[in-house]
């Protein structure tokens, strides 16, 4: 009897490490590009979103993003985003991991004029494969009026 609880405890011991060493294998530093669509929410309006982002991955938990975004086009106001973000990225399963935002966005918005505020977020980001994954998040700009976007995209890496 003990001896098959000790091959019982060494074999899930074995599984977890080596499921431990794919969810390392997962991820690979380098470039990576990707679009968002969502929600955003300006107080009193609302109006569909749209960011395109591109970044670097420097470590498995580090990576430094850049994103333009169409935050709201109606009734001849239009308000857009250019944003330089870091990410730090938290594997909580061999594909799934929760991510965090903070960074700087200069918000535009015409008529009116433009502002550098800070912007923050988080989110969760499913792989797929190795090169694609999904994100979905919450991310406030900071600006004169507060506006709070949520998202749903796509991640593509190379």
């Amino acid at each position: 009897m003990t001896k098959k609880w000790l091959v019982a405890m060494l074999g899930s011991a074995a599984l977890t490490l080596s499921a431990g060493a794919l969810a390392q294998q997962a991820t690979v530093p380098g470039f990576y590009i990707g679009a968002d669509v969502g929600q955003a929410d300006f107080g009193s309006e609302e109006d569909t979103a749209f960011k395109l982002i591109g970044g670097y991955q420097f470590h498995r938990n580090i990576a430094a993003e850049i994103g333009y975004g169409m935050l709201f086009d109606k009734g001849g106001v239009e308000v857009t985003s250019l944003e330089a973000v870091a990410v730090g990225i938290f594997p909580v399963m061999e594909q799934l991991s929760v991510i965090g935002k903070l960074g700087f966005a200069n918000i535009d918005a015409e008529p009116g004029g433009d502002s550098t505020d800070l912007t923050f977020g988080v989110g969760l980001q499913y792989d797929f494969t190795r090169n694609l994954g999904d994100r979905a998040q919450w991310q406030r700009y900071n600006s004169d009026a507060e506006v709070d976007l949520l998202s749903i995209g796509i991640v593509y890496r190379f």
